[in-house]
């Protein structure tokens, strides 16, 4: 019964994944880097309850991650899995605190004001969070790399490399290579999401 409940929690976390790349579509696209800054103003101010809301979305997709994780370093324990949840943890600070003035701040500032933050953010976000989000990633999979699956093991190689080079862009400040790479990222790790939840699924039959 357990292990049947882990399996829930992969899939809800695999779940709200898809759902908050739909809102980064459909909510969201418009208000971040890679259009004119005063294009984004205006959607902001236009679409306010939109652009929350996409957050907000993020916000339970991150919380679903650490749940995820939580189960996994229960299940594995030892050092790694610990350093796993600590790691996981950190980056969901990172992305609560980004996003809590990405919805409150940034949609009053202008100018210089506006770029400023917006850049600190991208930087907070695409490299401090989404970078300590693969770590734990790649620090769980090592942990459980006796007992998981070969396949998500092997899938989990992709998975990192794609958030890496989410960080590499979101440091060099390439709105197109940060598209390119979370469009690779988030399907592989949705995937990989499923995988595990489907072993821990069998697991407890």
């Amino acid at each position: 019964m357990l292990s049947m409940r882990d399996s829930l929690v992969a899939f809800f976390a695999a779940a709200m994944h898809v759902i908050a790349s739909i809102a980064m579509l459909v909510l969201l696209r418009r208000g971040l880097p890679g259009f004119p800054d005063e294009d984004r103003i205006a959607y902001m101010a236009v679409h306010r309850a939109a652009w929350i809301g996409g957050w907000l979305v993020w916000q339970i997709a991150a919380v679903s991650l650490l749940a995820f994780y939580a189960v996994l370093a229960l299940r594995f324990r030892g050092v790694l899995s610990a350093t796993a949840m600590a790691v996981a943890a950190g980056g969901i600070a990172i992305d609560f605190a980004c996003e809590a003035r990405y919805m409150g701040i940034m949609p009053e500032l202008r100018g210089a004001e506006f770029a400023a933050l917006d850049r600190e953010l991208e930087v907070l976000i695409g490299y401090g969070a989404n970078g300590l989000y693969t770590l734990a990633m790649v620090l769980v999979v090592v942990a459980g790399v006796r007992v998981l699956p070969g396949s998500a093991v092997l899938l989990a190689g992709p998975v990192a490399a794609s958030g890496i080079a989410l960080a590499v862009a979101s440091l060099e400040h390439d709105p197109r290579l940060e598209t390119i790479t979370s469009a690779v990222l988030f399907p592989l790790f949705t995937l990989w999401l499923v995988m595990v939840g489907l072993w821990l699924r069998r697991s407890a039959s």
